[in-house]
């Protein structure tokens, strides 16, 4: 089986979240008995991926904690720069001397277990993963180009109209680096940042496509949430949660 260490980019401030952003990390808000990382980690646990690193910024003593009182195995990692550079910097500590395959996720997201089988499903090929439309606000598109049968990311953009075509889809926040990619993204980055402190994770991933295929895999009615702020909280309470309780559950 092959070895893929899961990374957690989980520094940010959670600004949008308001008093609750202030004193909770997003990663450790909770909709059932466990955080969303908790969730999360035992997802990917039945898939055969236990090795995990999280990226550490906002409220850092929170992970330190919950390492510490429930989940030991837990690889912690600061991005002392969170308050001054963006997701991509936090990615770059993530992949700090790892030379195999990694899968990175987002740690404010629920998701049910389709999720980590459709982002992993090609071990060989890169890949970012998307769903059907959402609904849910604040929607990252996807648009694809087809290179040797496979849909390969060519871009996105919170913007819907960035380029003529219809987008694929929406990205949901689980990418799959093969052990090259970890290599090429590792040397990118340093450049991104250096031109915009500021740059996302995303940017890179799609510079990283420009270099090599990084596949599209599509879950058209995945059950799946970002939460970024309290409605998009209540949302994922009302109409994702019970779902991917429910997915949990039956498989």
């Amino acid at each position: 089986m092959l070895n893929i260490k899961a990374v957690f980019l989980a520094a940010g401030r959670g600004v949008r979240m308001g008093e609750r952003g202030r004193l909770t990390p997003k990663g450790l808000i909770s909709l059932g008995e466990q955080s969303f990382l908790e969730d999360a980690v035992d997802t990917l646990a039945l898939h055969g991926i236990s090795d995990v690193r999280v990226v550490t910024g906002h409220l850092a003593d929170h992970y330190r904690t919950l390492a510490a009182e429930r989940r030991p195995s837990l690889d912690l990692r600061h991005n002392d720069t969170f308050s001054s550079k963006g997701s991509l910097q936090s990615l770059m500590v993530g992949l700090e001397g790892l030379d195999g395959p990694c899968l990175v996720l987002e740690s404010d997201l629920v998701f049910e277990p389709r999720a980590v089988e459709a982002a992993i499903g090609r071990p060989q090929t890169s890949a970012l993963l998307v769903s059907g439309k959402t609904g849910a606000g604040d929607e990252v598109h996807v648009w694809t180009d087809e290179r040797d049968g496979l849909r390969c990311l060519r871009d996105m953009s919170k913007l819907i109209d960035r380029w003529h075509d219809t987008p694929y889809g929406e990205l949901v926040g689980i990418t799959y680096l093969t052990a090259d990619a970890v290599g090429e993204l590792r040397e990118i980055g340093p450049h991104l940042i250096a031109g915009d402190p500021m740059a996302d994770y995303e940017s890179g991933v799609v510079a990283l496509a420009r270099r090599q295929q990084v596949a599209v895999p599509k879950v058209a009615d995945l059950a799946w949430a970002e939460v970024d702020n309290e409605a998009m909280l209540a949302r994922a309470a009302e109409l994702v949660y019970p779902r991917i309780a429910a997915a949990r559950r039956n498989g």
